[in-house]
């Protein structure tokens, strides 16, 4: 007698070790399906536009600097001439604030049964530049300035000349595949035409960039005039024995009621995910969007949001990051001759193959000193946050969490069959324990390609529907009868309705699983607490 107890449960075990090996052939298959969508987003991407991200934007002067050459005492020996070199100078909004309004779609570009999540809208950037009277006279009367810096014994180091007239308002957008038009841009109330750079002041950014008119800045130039008139420092003092820490001090000294007001309006586009680099002394950012489901990204999260049915509203301010990517920035900019990479953490994903986590860390703190990067490649990665425009139904991630119960409703299956035989006294084959196994199987293999067409709510009932229906109407025959076999299709229906309820509530699907193996295995105790295992056949 228990010989053939024990040869059914080493069946039973078997069909289960048979069944798992198949379990994990339809994971490799939903791995292949996921890894295939995601090729298909890449390619879309590469077609079409990248996920986006947008520096606030600076404003950024050529200079160029000539080491002074170092004379030798060893007669015939010619003095040491170091080659001149160019950078770029920066300075950034004393207070900015970015509203960003987004409507997100999941049917404008599609592959197949495959489809992107992109976005489209309106990014406003309201910039004030505080002390741009003493900017616009800097900019507007002289082309150049000229400054030498001097060591201890007064000898001179090198001569910096700083153009001025070339100054520029740079916009950065790391994909401009996704600004359709070009920006509107308003300085001081008056309309400046954008354009894409002919030939790029910063070689590694990509970006959109606007003239400085001088007649906008000449007209902040009065005031200055007035103050000096006052007995305030008198501009030739500024323009000849200026330096950089000088000009942001006086471009960021709020006690001067004078601003140069910036205001640009940038049409974007993207795929799955938009974030922000803040720059500046005050950055905020507000974004709204009509999408349900956002996925809050990067260095900071929102300090307050509100999700609702009709989409989201969130804002950020982080002083910190804020303040960091002004020196990482600046820093990168001004290293010589260009050789310095601002890489877009949005994009890390898409071309994996320039990610380089230890150059991008040791490139925090970048060092100015030509003899140090002369020669030398160096890469900067940005502070940024922003949003990730999470697909509801991410049918892949759902099937395998699927998958994780798949053994367990099998298991449960054949028990609540060996329970019927052990308590009921019918005889069920091996092969009737295989062929339902079988249909329990088919259940997966019809709940991915069914996702893919339709939502997963739909496509888990319509599998679990065509199997509970066709496992119950076997189960009538090798029953031998309506009522066993109602009470097995109840028993079947209500696991797959308690499995979907747990994958329903990701927070607490670990938790509400633990309390569902505990109820069956209460359930089995009880249903054979006076059973004599001894004298079971």
């Amino acid at each position: 007698m228990q010989k053939t107890l024990l040869t059914k449960l080493s069946i039973i075990v078997g069909l289960c070790i048979v069944f798992s090996i198949g379990l994990s052939m339809i994971s490799d298959i939903i791995y292949e399906r996921q890894y295939y969508a995601e090729s298909v987003i890449k390619e879309i991407t590469e077609q079409h536009v990248n996920p986006q991200e947008v520096i606030n934007p600076f404003i950024a002067i050529p200079t160029t600097v000539t080491p002074a050459c170092q004379s030798s005492d060893t007669p015939n020996v010619k003095n040491k001439c170091e080659p001149s070199y160019s950078k770029i100078e920066t300075i950034f909004a004393f207070q900015t604030q970015a509203a960003q309004n987004l409507k997100v779609n999941t049917d404008t570009y599609k592959r197949g049964i495959y489809s992107a999540t992109s976005y489209e809208g309106q990014l406003t950037f309201d910039q004030s530049y505080m002390s741009a009277d003493k900017t616009a006279t800097l900019l507007g009367n002289d082309s150049e300035s000229v400054t030498t810096s001097l060591n201890t014994d007064k000898t001179p180091l090198a001569k910096t000349i700083t153009h001025w007239n070339k100054a520029k308002l740079i916009i950065p957008v790391s994909d401009l595949r996704g600004v359709a038009t070009l920006p509107t841009v308003t300085i001081n109330q008056k309309s400046i035409a954008a354009n894409y750079p002919q030939m790029p002041m910063i070689e590694n950014l990509t970006y959109v960039e606007v003239d400085i008119p001088k007649d906008v800045l000449e007209q902040l130039s009065n005031p200055t005039s007035q103050q000096n008139k006052d007995g305030l420092a008198t501009t030739g003092s500024i323009n000849k024995n200026l330096d950089k820490s000088e000009v942001n001090s006086q471009l960021s000294n709020p006690k001067d009621n004078q601003a140069l007001n910036i205001v640009i309006d940038l049409p974007l586009a993207g795929i799955s995910n938009v974030t922000t680099v803040p720059t500046g002394q005050n950055f905020t950012l507000s974004m709204h969007s009509d999408w349900q489901t956002p996925n809050f990204i990067g260095k900071a999260l929102p300090n307050t949001k509100s999700i609702t049915a009709k989409g989201f509203d969130a804002s950020w301010q982080n002083q910190y990051l804020t303040v960091a990517n002004n020196q990482y920035l600046s820093q990168c900019l001004s290293v010589p001759n260009h050789q310095c990479t601002v890489i877009s953490e949005s994009t890390l994903n898409i071309d994996s193959h320039s990610y380089n986590p230890d150059s991008l860390e040791a490139s925090r703190g970048l060092t100015t000193d030509s003899t140090a990067v002369a020669g030398s490649n160096q890469s900067v990665l940005l502070n940024s946050f922003g949003v990730s425009f999470a697909s509801p139904n991410d049918v892949y991630l759902q099937t395998e969490r699927a998958m994780k119960y798949a053994l367990l409703l099998i298991l449960v299956s054949f028990g609540t069959f060996f329970l019927f035989e052990v308590l009921k006294s019918s005889r069920i084959h091996p092969i009737q324990y295989l062929l339902v196994g079988c249909a329990l199987f088919v259940f997966y293999v019809l709940l991915l390609p069914l996702a893919e067409q339709i939502a997963f709510w739909q496509a888990y009932m319509v599998a679990a529907s065509a199997c509970v229906g066709l496992i119950g109407w076997y189960s009538y025959y090798v029953f031998g009868g309506l009522k066993r076999a109602v009470i097995f299709t109840a028993t079947l229906a209500g696991l797959y309705a308690a499995f979907f309820g747990i994958l329903s509530t990701e927070d607490l699907n670990l938790l509400l699983g633990a309390i569902f193996c505990f109820v069956i295995l209460a359930c089995v105790m009880v249903m054979t607490r006076k059973l004599d295992w001894y004298k079971v056949t």
